[in-house]
């Protein structure tokens, strides 16, 4: 799994999901009921948008202000996709342990040597994104697997490949009206360099996937898909066999995702032009 954020290079629209706008797209009513953007907390690493993202590049995710000494009940933070593993030495970009960390099962994280201690500290996130990339098998060994660009159901009239389509605004009596990102739960853990540097990383939570998309793939991420499933996820004050329990309860809706197939450009992850989430005729 692959996951795709509008980017910033010179020849995307110019109502692309920037830092900024994302803040918008993520707002949420408080515990008193008022509509609150969000800001992005201040850390060591800085989320550059991309039609293309793989493990190792930095996220953007929702957390919990709790974990920064804020205010604001919620906070987006910069994050490595994949888990710097909680026993790791020297440089984080040079691991030597070969571990797949960008994607944990919601079957037996809890057990987890590498994710139990991020759930004992309720370091929950979510991860924010436009959509993200699968692939469906071919019927025989020498067929290319077609990928498939996923994302939320959108408003009448809005394209997912179009941004020319989005309205994308905001105001304080109705919250945000433009494109509707997709929200995936996950975990986070914290490193601290040898200059002292504190970096974030992050994990996407998968499951086996249910009818809506078990014809593409087996697994599929956690996908929250409302305010309500948000908030449990967010809230400390839930221990994490509660969380877990929600999260195995939840069942993915049929209408709450839609798909087209895309080229097989984003087959490498280098390639992070606006071609990549165009919709094409499948092969």
């Amino acid at each position: 799994m692959y996951i795709m954020y509008q980017g910033e290079a010179e020849e995307a629209p110019p109502n692309s999901l920037d830092p900024d706008t994302l803040c918008c797209a993520c707002e949420y009513k408080d515990a008193n009921g008022k509509q609150q953007k969000l800001t992005w907390a201040k850390t060591d690493l800085k989320y550059t948008p991309s039609f293309n993202m793989g493990p190792q590049d930095v996220l953007p995710c929702m957390v919990s202000g709790s974990h920064f000494q804020e205010e604001k009940e919620r906070v987006l933070c910069a994050m490595i996709w994949g888990m710097i593993p909680p026993w790791h030495k020297g440089d984080y970009k040079k691991r030597s342990d070969k571990l797949s960390t960008h994607n944990g099962r919601l079957e037996n994280i809890q057990t987890s040597k590498l994710y139990s201690p991020s759930l004992r500290n309720r370091q929950r996130c979510i991860v924010v994104c436009e959509g993200f990339y699968e692939w469906k098998a071919g019927t025989n060994n020498k067929s290319s697997k077609q990928p498939y660009y996923i994302y939320a159901t959108q408003d009448k009239g809005v394209k997912a490949d179009d941004p020319t389509t989005w309205n994308n605004e905001s105001s304080e009596l109705d919250g945000w009206k433009g494109f509707k990102v997709l929200k995936l739960a996950g975990i986070f853990g914290t490193f601290e360099t040898e200059e002292g540097k504190i970096i974030h990383s992050c994990t996407i939570i998968t499951r086996e996937s249910n009818k809506v998309l078990s014809w593409l793939h087996h697994r599929m991420p956690v996908y929250l898909q409302n305010e309500e499933e948000c908030q449990a996820w967010l809230n400390n004050n839930l221990p994490t066999d509660v969380v877990i329990k929600r999260l195995n309860n939840m069942i993915l809706e049929e209408q709450a995702l839609n798909w087209h197939p895309v080229s097989t450009v984003v087959n490498n992850v280098l390639h992070k032009t606006p071609d990549c989430r165009k919709e094409i005729k499948p092969q």
